[in-house]
């Protein structure tokens, strides 16, 4: 599975936000793609979301319905991410 993602900062914290198709935002597949992706992004939350261009569903362990609407995608430089490869060296930062 291959999914573009990034790290984004909402309220001054700095996040993972990474797109993935709208079935995989809600619990239990979500929770299991987190999962997944927490090699990718050590130390990092990780935010699901769609659709790409607007954000508007989201899904992660903590609250994503405050920090949604102020995501800002401008600066984000967006990254591929395979999850079917080995995550990146995580003692480099994941950016």
């Amino acid at each position: 599975m291959t999914l573009t993602g990034g790290i984004v900062t909402v309220r001054g914290i700095r996040m993972a936000l990474v797109f993935a198709d709208p079935d995989y935002l809600r619990a239990g597949v979500g929770d299991a793609l987190l999962a997944r992706l927490g090699p990718w992004f050590p130390r990092l939350p990780v935010m699901l979301a769609a659709p790409r261009a607007h954000p508007t569903l989201a899904y992660a362990q903590f609250d994503t319905r405050a920090l949604l609407p102020e995501l800002d995608l401008a600066g984000m430089v967006e990254r591929e991410i395979d999850l079917d490869g080995p995550p990146p060296d995580d003692t480099a930062p994941p950016f």
